[in-house]
C-alpha cells in the first residue's frame, strides 16, 4: 500500500479510513486540520499529531470542506482537545451548527446519518471566496453542497473535499451524483479550479495526486470528465 502523502507541507494522516483528513504547515503560523473525518477519529488525529513531534495546541485552524458527518464528525470534540478555530464554508456553517439539517438525498444519507451521528458545533470562522487563513486561500466550490469549498495554496496544493475522487491509479472522478446536490454546479466548480496552478491535488475520498495535479486535472476537464 502506498504510503499517505508526506511531502510540501501536507501530511496525511495514516489509517483513516474511507474519507481523508490532512495537517498542513501555516508557514511558521502553527497548522491547519484540513477535515476531521466521521466521529471518534478525535485520539487517532491527536495521536498522529503527537507522532510528528507536535503539540494538540499547534493545531491553530480546523477548516472543513463540507459538513458531511465523514469529513465533520470529530470536528467538535478536536476543537475542544486543540483550542483551535473552526472553519467552513458560510453557507454550509448552518449545517455544521444544527441551525439547518445535514442534506438529504435519498435513502442513503437518510441511512448514514443514522449511523454517523454529528455533534452539532458552532464555527468560529465563516469562509467565502477570497477568504484566507496564513498562505491557504478559499475557492467557493458548491456542488457536492451548498457551501463546498476548496482550500488552496497556490501554486502549490489544493485540497477539494468531495468536489473530486482520487482513482486507485492516480487518476480523478467526480463527486459522487448520488451524494451531490447538484452535479452540473459540480462540473463547473471543477472547471473553476482547473484554471489555477497547483502540483497536488488532496481529495476527500481516494488517492491524492502529489505532482503535476493541475495539469491532469485541465486533461480531465477537457476529456468532458472521464
Amino acid at each position: 500500500m502506498a504510503q499517505p502523502v508526506s511531502t510540501r507541507g501536507v501530511r496525511q494522516i495514516p489509517s483513516f479510513g474511507f474519507s481523508n483528513a490532512y495537517l498542513m504547515d501555516l508557514d511558521g503560523q502553527g497548522m491547519a486540520l484540513i477535515d476531521t473525518g466521521t466521529r471518534g477519529k478525535t485520539q487517532k488525529v491527536l495521536d498522529y499529531v503527537a507522532s510528528i513531534g507536535r503539540k494538540p495546541g499547534d493545531v491553530a485552524y480546523i477548516i472543513l470542506t463540507h459538513p458531511d458527518a465523514d469529513h465533520s464528525g470529530s470536528a467538535a470534540a478536536l476543537k475542544r482537545a486543540m483550542g483551535a478555530k473552526l472553519a467552513i464554508g458560510r453557507l454550509d456553517a448552518p449545517r455544521l451548527s444544527g441551525e439547518k439539517k445535514l442534506k438529504e438525498i435519498g435513502g442513503m444519507m437518510l441511512l448514514l446519518g443514522v449511523f454517523m451521528r454529528v455533534e452539532r458545533v458552532k464555527p468560529d470562522l465563516e469562509l467565502k471566496e477570497g477568504s484566507t487563513i496564513g498562505p491557504l486561500t478559499i475557492i467557493d466550490t458548491p456542488g457536492h453542497t451548498d457551501g463546498s469549498i476548496s482550500i488552496y495554496k497556490p501554486g502549490d496544493a489544493i485540497f477539494v473535499g468531495d468536489l473530486l475522487r482520487g482513482g486507485g491509479t492516480g487518476g480523478l472522478q467526480l463527486a459522487s451524483p448520488t451524494m451531490s446536490r447538484d452535479m452540473e454546479e459540480v462540473k463547473r466548480s471543477v472547471e473553476k479550479i482547473s484554471k489555477l496552478e497547483f502540483q497536488m491535488l488532496l481529495p476527500g475520498h481516494g488517492k491524492p495526486i502529489e505532482e503535476g495535479a493541475a495539469d491532469k486535472l485541465r486533461k480531465f476537464v477537457a476529456s468532458g470528465f472521464r
